[in-house]
């Protein structure tokens, strides 16, 4: 005879705290995530084990995705997708660039500290400070002798 397994289903706030039986699937309906119930008051979610995964040898970013908590989201599924490219953009990253160069405000261009051109936005160092760009790259390297946090 066959047997019909029936998951507990619900918002992800409703999940239980009480009243469960050890081995109770539970599935959140508006956050599409599966906990299993450990004991009468203790569950776990269920992922993959982070270190168990096995790494990228090369990011695609025009495919590979990047998965998001979207805290915006009023109803429905609040983790969405993005492409890796689309992530870099969002963060004002040039699409060729592999380093780190990103934008302070909103709408800035990646590589300027705060600002779109260079002209609206300086960057000055103090006595203790010093930067060579490096030969032959891009580069810039910041040499700070002494960082002084002050008294409190």
């Amino acid at each position: 005879m066959a047997q019909i397994l029936k998951l507990k289903r619900g918002n992800y706030a409703s999940l239980p705290t009480t009243g469960m039986n050890a081995g109770e699937p539970m599935v959140t309906l508006d956050r599409g995530t599966l906990h299993l119930a450990t004991g009468a008051t203790t569950k776990i979610p269920l992922v993959p084990a982070i270190d168990a995964l096995v790494a990228f040898a090369a990011v695609d970013g025009a495919n590979d995705l990047v998965i998001m908590h979207d805290y915006s989201e009023a109803s429905g599924q609040k983790e969405k997708k993005i492409t890796f490219d689309a992530f870099k953009s969002a963060l004002n990253i040039p699409a060729g660039s592999s380093d780190e160069k990103v934008a302070v405000i909103s709408g800035g261009t990646a590589g300027y500290p705060w600002g779109t051109d260079g002209t609206d936005g300086v960057l000055r160092m103090g006595t203790s400070m010093s930067w060579v760009k490096g030969s032959g790259n891009g580069y810039v390297t910041l040499d700070v002798n002494l960082v002084d946090g002050g008294t409190f």
